[in-house]
């Protein structure tokens, strides 16, 4: 049995089952209920600098009050019996689950039936939470991508590999760089860089994010789709350096049948999107941040509505109409897991018609209706559901 001891209280730990290795380090459980160990291969000095800066300065985390840790930040460095540091405690994540498992739609439908469009558009809301907690101190996630990123059943989100981030010493001004980067979520002046000596910045992170929140939303990433170039398709690295995603002003890509469209979301989330990615893509400082995305995010989440046939399906009343019904009929195949038509929402004067409204609906049937409010010659206005249901 490993012990050691953490540096900052001297508490000891013991290291339990191994549960991850990777090419610099082992991720262990521990005695200590709710905490693993990172244990590295081999150590710096300059890491063990950054991780002593970093236990001494933690992020606020923005999910506090609701008893979550969004940030997997380092608790205390770890010493062995030679008073050497060897690895970190860091909070154990439970209940999560990578955002592969719930943007994927098929992959969704196995690991997450219930997670409907709401909780895809509030976890990308908790992920600019998130950011913004960390830009604040002016650190840089650097290497931002889903796999780093779980998702609970509630749309809270947890950031892991903290240690890897670009952490930004406030005292001496010094810069601990990221020396990793997922080319699929990083911008074009980042690539060819040499990671281990550029300074990132924010707007690094920012162009990650909206792939991340695209990802969320339509299930595919922006970068993909039909290409109209005359010669081979490049591969994602080459279409994000060339400023190719499938509604790029110049862009040799476009939709496929099976695209979700652009218009189904709300109006400011199309907005960031092409500040992003047209924008954004030669300079940088055109990239909405992660306050951006947190706002026009909380205005989409309150332009949400219920669909009136299937209760799985939320759709932006910006739209008009529920975009996952229309494609389900055009293409037979609903990314949602269907739970069945809602519960009837009782209004004054309704007696309880709606099931056979809907059903009449789903048919293309008409519905005549008589109402006691005729009387005098006053005209029927039906109600705001009845106006959906036969919309």
């Amino acid at each position: 049995m490993i012990r050691l001891s953490c540096e900052k209280t001297g508490e000891l730990i013991e290291l339990q089952p191994k549960i991850a290795k990777g090419g610099e380090a082992e991720i262990y459980t521990t005695n200590k209920d709710g905490f693993l160990a990172k244990i590295y291969t081999t150590i710096s000095p300059e890491q063990i600098e950054k991780l002593r800066f970093m236990v001494n300065h933690p992020p606020v985390n923005p999910t506090l009050t609701k008893g979550h840790i969004s940030i997997a930040w380092p608790q205390d460095s770890l010493i062995d019996n030679q008073g050497k540091c060897v690895g970190f405690l860091m909070p154990a994540i439970k209940g999560s689950r990578t955002l592969i498992n719930v943007y994927n739609p098929a992959t969704r439908k196995k690991k997450a039936p219930g997670f409907n469009w709401l909780y895809l558009h509030t976890t990308a809301l908790n992920i600019t939470s998130i950011l913004q907690a960390l830009h604040a101190k002016n650190h840089v996630v650097g290497d931002l991508k889903p796999d780093n990123l779980l998702v609970n059943q509630e749309a809270l989100v947890s950031i892991i590999d903290t240690d890897s981030f670009q952490i930004f010493n406030h005292h001496t001004g010094k810069v601990y760089h990221c020396p990793v980067a997922s080319p699929e979520f990083t911008p074009q002046e980042m690539f060819d860089k040499d990671l281990q000596t550029t300074n990132r910045f924010e707007e690094q992170d920012c162009f990650g994010l909206a792939i991340i929140i695209w990802l969320l939303l339509f299930g595919y990433h922006p970068f993909s789709g039909k290409w109209e170039g005359s010669d081979e398709q490049p591969n994602i690295d080459q279409l994000i350096r060339d400023g190719h995603w499938m509604y790029g002003s110049n862009s040799k890509l476009s939709p496929v049948k099976s695209s979700i469209p652009i218009e189904i979301i709300h109006p400011d989330l199309q907005t960031c999107f092409y500040q992003c990615f047209n924008d954004g893509h030669s300079n940088y400082a055109a990239r909405p941040s992660a306050a951006d995305w947190n706002k026009a995010l909380t205005v989409a989440i309150q332009d949400l509505t219920d669909c009136a046939v299937e209760k799985n399906h939320k759709y932006a009343q910006s739209y008009g109409k529920c975009y996952w019904c229309e494609r389900k009929d055009q293409l037979n195949h609903d990314v949602f897991v269907r739970l069945g038509e809602p519960e009837p929402i009782i209004e004054p004067g309704n007696q309880l018609n709606w099931p056979a409204i809907a059903a009449a609906n789903r048919h293309d049937m008409g519905v005549f209706i008589i109402s006691p409010s005729d009387k005098g010659g006053m005209l029927y206005k039906p109600p705001s559901r009845l106006v959906e249901l036969c919309a």
